[in-house]
C-alpha cells in the first residue's frame, strides 16, 4: 500500500527523470489536484517490471505542436511515435493515441479516474500494443522493405551494452563493446570478419547481441535479395543468421541459455517486439527414423524393446541425444539414415520431417549448427543441390580454430575397412520370396568382400616399416593403380549389387533394411569414385581404437582418409566469395599478434576485404597468474629414461608446491602413462586421475576431489572448463608441436626450405595451441594460479623463449620454485589447503 506522501515520492523521482531525458518542462495533466489523493498501487509484478523498462525509455513530455486535437483534448505525453490525449466525458475519462506521422487514431482506455504517474508505464504498453504505435525509440524490428541506418543500430547497440545489461547484473566491458561494434560493422558491409577474443571478453554475448540488431534492423536486407534471386520476397524478409560452433555444449547454451535470456532482456526494453527464435541443427542420424525404430523394435530382445517403448509415444522427443541407456549401435540402427520419400509407409505421419518442416520454416531468427554440418550445406550449394539450411543473411563461425579441421573432414573423404562388411552381414541376414534364388546376390556379396580385404591389406602393407609402432593418428600408406584398381572394382560391383537387389525380392519385413542396403552402397560407390583420383589428394591410414561398439566389430577398423590439396581454394570459392558476410570468432586465431596462418590455411588471405580484430582478455593475468619456467628439466625426448624421470620428478614437487589442485597437459599418451606411473609408485599425497582417450568421467571424479592431480592429452588442451581453486597449478610438459604426418609433408613440400615451413606453419600452430592450453587455467575474473613449462627450449636463452612469452598474457614470470608456493600462500584462503 502506497498513501499520498509516498506516491508524491515516487512521482517526482518519475518526474526528475522524465525532465532530465526531454530536458523540457510541458504541462501534464495527471500532475495537478488528484496526486494527494490517497492512493493504493498493484504490487509490482514481472510484467510490470517488463513495461516500466520500455516506458523509462520511451516516454517523452516533448509534445510536438500543432496536433490535430478534438474539443476538450490534452496531450499527455508522446511514446512510440504517438501522443496521449485525454478527455474528460464527465462520467469519467477516455484516452486516444494519436500517430503523429500518420494522423490515425484509436481509443485505447476508458476510466473512471484520471491517469496518475502508477499509471504511465501501463498506458505506454496499451500505446505499444495499439493499431496505430510507430516505432519505439530503441526498437529495431523493421517491416520488409525498411532498414534501420548502421549508425542507428551502432547507438542501440551502445545502450544495450552501457545502459540495459548492467541492470540484469551484466557488467560494462569496453572489450566486448567493441568487438560487438566491429561484428555489426562487418555484417553491415557485408565482409569476412577475423574476430579474436579472448577468456572473459564476453563474445558469445557480443556477437549474437549484434546478429540480432543487424537481422532484425534488416540492414543489408536490399542487397541480400541479390545473392538468392531464386528465393520469394517473402521469404527474403526473413532469412535467419547461422551460428555455428564445434561443440555440443556451446550450442546447447546458445539455444536454451543465451538467446532466450537476450531476447528476454530486449523485449523488456522495447528493443524487439516479438521473441528471439532459435533451432538447433543436426544430422539426420541424430534423429528416430519411424521405419528402423519399427523394424529393429520387431527383432530386439525384451529388455532392449523395453528400451525402446518411449520413443513410439507421439509426444516423445526424437531427438536421440535425449533418449536414455540407449547403445551407440542401437542409435546408429534407429537413427535416419537414408533418403526420406513418398514410398515409406509412414511418410504421410513422420515426426522426423514435421521435425525439419518446422526447423527450415522463415520464423527463426538463428539457426544453430556445429561446423560440420554448415559445411555440408556449403558443400551442397556449392554442387547445387537442395541446401540442408534456409538462405542465410549472416554467419558466426564460434570456436574457429577448430573450423579447418572440421572443413578437412566434410570435403574430405573416409572409408572404412568395416563399410562393407557391415552391409554384406546384414544382406545375409534377408530372407528372399520363395521362387527367387539368392545365388547371384550372395556371389557379388563374396566379390565385394574380396576386393575390399585385398584393398585394406595392400595399404596395410604399404605402410613404412616402424610406422606403426610411432604415437600418431595418421599413418603414411601409398596409393598406387593397384589400389585405384580395387577401388574401381568395389564402385563397379557395388553398383551391380545394388541394382539386383529388389524389394519384392524379400519378405516384407526386410524391404525397408532393402532401401537403407541399397543407400549405403550408393555411399561406398561415391566414396570409392573420389578415392580413385588419389593424385589430387593427401592421403594416410588410422586406426581408432573406438569407432563402434564391441558387439558389432570383431576387429579394429582401418580407415582410408583423404582431403583434397586445393582445400583453401575450394573454401574460397563455395564460401568466402559468395558475399555472404561471414565472422570467425575465438579466443585463439593469432600467432604472435598475426592472422597470416590461419587465413593462408583457409583461403582468407584471397579475399579482397577482410577485417580483422583482436580483443585481450580483461582479467588480471599480472597479479593472478605466475608462470614457472623450469631449469633443470632436459631436451624433450620421450624415449629417454632420464627426461621421463626429470619431468615426474619436477612435476611431483610443483604438485607438492600447490598442494595438489593440479593438471599435467602431454602432446604424448605415452609420456604421460610413464609419469603417471612414476608419480603413482611414490605413493602420491593426493588423488590422481588419468584422463585417456575418449574418456571423460576421469574429469568429473577430479572435480569432485577438490585437490586432486589430473593427467591429460588431447581433450584437456582446450574445451575443458575448470573455474576456481580446483585447478591452481597447470603444467604444461612439452611445446605442442604438431607430430608429422602425411598432412604435414604435403605442406613441408610446398616450401622452399624446412626454417620457412617451420616459420610459417609449425611455429604459429604451436602458438595457437600452447594459448588454448595456457587458457585452461584462468577461467573467470577470480580464479587464481601457476602455469609451468617443463620445455627447456623456453628457458633462458632457449630459441622460443622470445615467441612464447610475446604469445602468453603478461604475467610474472620465475625459475624459483620458492616461488611458486609463496605465491599459492598468498592467493588461497584456508579451506584450499585442507
Amino acid at each position: 500500500m502506497l498513501y499520498c506522501y509516498e506516491f508524491a515520492f515516487l512521482k517526482y523521482c518519475l518526474t526528475a527523470e522524465l525532465l532530465r531525458r526531454s530536458e523540457r518542462i510541458a504541462p501534464l495533466s495527471f500532475l495537478c489536484g488528484s496526486l494527494f489523493r490517497r492512493t493504493t498501487l498493484p504490487p509490482v509484478k514481472k510484467e510490470g517490471k517488463t513495461v516500466h523498462y520500455a516506458a523509462i525509455n520511451e516516454v517523452s513530455r516533448e509534445i510536438p505542436p500543432g496536433i490535430i486535437q478534438k474539443y476538450g483534448d490534452s496531450a499527455l505525453f508522446t511514446a512510440y511515435g504517438c501522443v496521449l490525449l485525454e478527455c474528460e466525458t464527465g462520467k469519467g475519462y477516455t484516452y486516444r493515441a494519436l500517430n503523429l506521422k500518420t494522423g490515425r487514431s484509436a481509443v485505447i482506455h476508458r476510466r473512471t479516474n484520471p491517469l496518475m504517474i502508477s499509471g504511465v508505464a501501463a498506458m505506454t504498453e496499451r500505446i505499444r500494443l495499439s493499431p496505430v504505435a510507430g516505432k519505439g525509440k530503441y526498437e529495431i524490428d523493421m517491416p520488409p522493405g525498411e532498414n534501420l541506418l548502421r549508425e542507428s543500430l551502432a547507438d542501440i547497440q551502445n545502450h544495450i551494452f552501457e545502459a540495459i545489461l548492467p541492470e540484469h547484473g551484466y557488467g560494462i566491458r569496453e572489450k566486448q563493446m567493441e568487438l560487438a561494434a566491429h561484428i555489426l560493422e562487418a555484417i553491415g558491409h557485408r565482409t569476412v570478419s577475423l574476430s579474436e577474443a579472448d577468456v572473459g571478453t564476453g563474445k558469445t554475448h557480443a556477437y549474437l547481441i549484434a546478429a540480432a540488431l543487424a537481422k532484425r534492423g534488416r540492414v543489408n536486407d536490399f542487397w541480400l535479395r541479390g545473392y538468392y534471386p531464386d528465393q520469394s520476397y517473402a521469404a527474403s524478409a526473413y532469412m535467419p543468421v547461422v551460428v555455428s560452433t564445434a561443440s555440443i555444449a556451446l550450442q546447447n547454451a546458445i539455444v536454451k541459455d543465451y538467446i532466450p535470456e537476450i531476447s528476454r532482456i530486449l523485449m523488456a526494453h522495447g528493443i524487439i517486439k516479438t521473441p528471439l527464435s532459435c533451432v538447433l541443427r543436426k544430422g539426420r542420424e541424430h534423429y528416430v527414423c519411424e521405419k528402423n525404430l519399427c523394424a529393429y523394435y520387431r527383432d530386439a530382445d525384451e529388455s532392449t524393446q523395453g528400451l525402446l517403448a518411449p520413443l513410439f509415444k507421439r509426444t516423445a522427443s526424437i531427438d536421440l541425444a535425449d533418449a536414455e541407456g540407449l547403445t551407440p549401435y542401437i542409435k546408429r540402427r534407429i537413427g535416419v539414415s537414408g533418403r526420406c520419400d513418398e514410398n515409406c509407409p509412414y511418410y504421410n505421419d513422420c515426426r522426423y520431417l514435421r521435425h525439419m518442416r518446422h526447423v527450415q520454416s522463415g520464423e527463426h531468427d538463428f539457426q544453430v549448427c556445429n561446423h560440420n554440418y554448415f559445411l555440408a550445406d556449403v558443400i551442397r550449394r556449392s554442387k547445387g543441390q537442395s541446401p540442408l539450411i534456409p538462405h542465410y543473411q549472416a554467419v558466426i563461425i564460434d570456436e574457429a580454430h577448430k573450423f579447418l579441421q572440421a572443413a578437412r573432414q566434410m570435403y574430405g573423404v573416409e572409408f572404412g575397412s568395416l563399410a562393407i562388411p557391415r552391409v554384406v552381414e546384414d544382406i545375409g541376414c534377408f530372407t528372399f520370396q520363395k521362387g527367387v534364388s539368392s545365388a547371384m546376390v550372395q556371389e557379388l556379396a563374396r566379390k565385394l568382400m574380396g576386393q575390399n580385404r585385398r584393398l585394406f591389406q595392400l595399404l596395410l602393407d604399404n605402410i613404412p616399416p616402424g610406422s606403426l609402432e610411432e604415437e600418431t593418428e595418421r599413418y603414411k600408406t601409398v596409393m598406387d593403380k593397384t589400389a585405384a584398381r580395387h577401388l574401381r572394382n568395389i564402385r563397379n560391383i557395388g553398383g551391380e549389387l545394388s541394382e539386383l537387389l529388389s524389394e519384392q525380392m524379400l519378405l516384407l519385413r526386410y524391404r525397408g533394411r532393402c532401401s537403407q542396403i541399397r543407400f549405403e552402397l550408393s555411399l561406398i560407390r561415391e566414396q570409392a569414385g573420389v578415392l580413385e583420383k588419389y593424385d589430387e589428394l593427401v592421403y594416410w591410414l588410422e586406426r581408432p581404437e573406438e569407432r563402434y561398439p564391441a558387439q558389432t566389430d570383431k576387429e579394429l577398423e582401418t580407415l582410408l582418409c583423404a582431403i583434397p590439396k586445393q582445400l583453401s581454394d575450394m573454401l574460397y570459392a563455395d564460401l568466402w566469395s559468395s558475399g555472404i558476410p561471414v565472422v570467425l570468432t575465438s579466443g585463439t586465431l593469432s600467432a604472435a599478434g598475426s592472422f597470416e596462418h590461419i587465413k593462408r590455411k583457409t583461403g582468407l588471405d584471397r579475399v579482397n576485404s577482410l577485417m580483422e580484430t583482436s580483443k585481450p582478455s580483461p582479467f588480471r593475468h599480472r597479479e593472478n597468474i605466475l608462470l614457472y619456467i623450469s631449469e633443470i628439466v632436459p631436451f624433450p625426448n620421450n624415449q629417454d629414461n632420464e627426461y621421463i624421470t626429470a619431468v615426474a620428478e619436477e612435476a611431483g614437487r610443483l604438485i607438492q608446491a600447490s598442494h595438489g589442485h593440479a593438471a599435467l597437459l602431454f602432446t604424448s599418451y605415452k609420456a604421460m602413462d610413464q609419469v603417471f606411473a612414476l608419480l603413482e609408485r611414490k605413493g602420491p599425497c593426493f588423488p590422481l586421475f588419468r584422463l585417456d582417450r575418449g574418456g571423460i568421467n576421469a574429469i568429473d571424479r577430479f572435480r569432485k576431489s577438490g585437490n586432486g592431480v589430473l593427467f591429460a592429452s588431447g581433450a584437456l588442451w582446450e574445451g575443458i572448463d575448470l573455474p576456481g581453486d580446483v585447478l591452481s597449478l597447470l603444467i604444461i610438459v612439452k611445446l605442442p608441436f604438431a607430430a608429422p604426418d602425411p598432412v604435414s609433408e604435403y605442406e613441408q613440400a610446398l616450401y622452399p626450405s624446412m626454417e620457412q615451413y617451420k616459420n610459417s606453419v609449425l611455429v604459429p600452430e604451436m602458438i595457437i595451441k600452447l594459448k588454448q592450453g595456457f587458457g585452461r587455467l584462468i577461467r573467470r575474473e577470480t580464479d587464481t594460479g601457476v602455469v609451468a613449462l617443463l620445455d627447456c627450449r623456453v628457458r633462458e636463452g632457449g630459441p622460443y623463449r622470445t615467441r612464447v612469452l610475446n604469445a602468453l598474457p603478461n604475467c610474472r614470470v620465475t625459475s624459483n620454485l620458492e616461488d611458486v608456493e609463496t605465491f599459492i600462500q598468498s592467493k588461497k584462503g584456508p579451506d584450499y589447503f585442507v
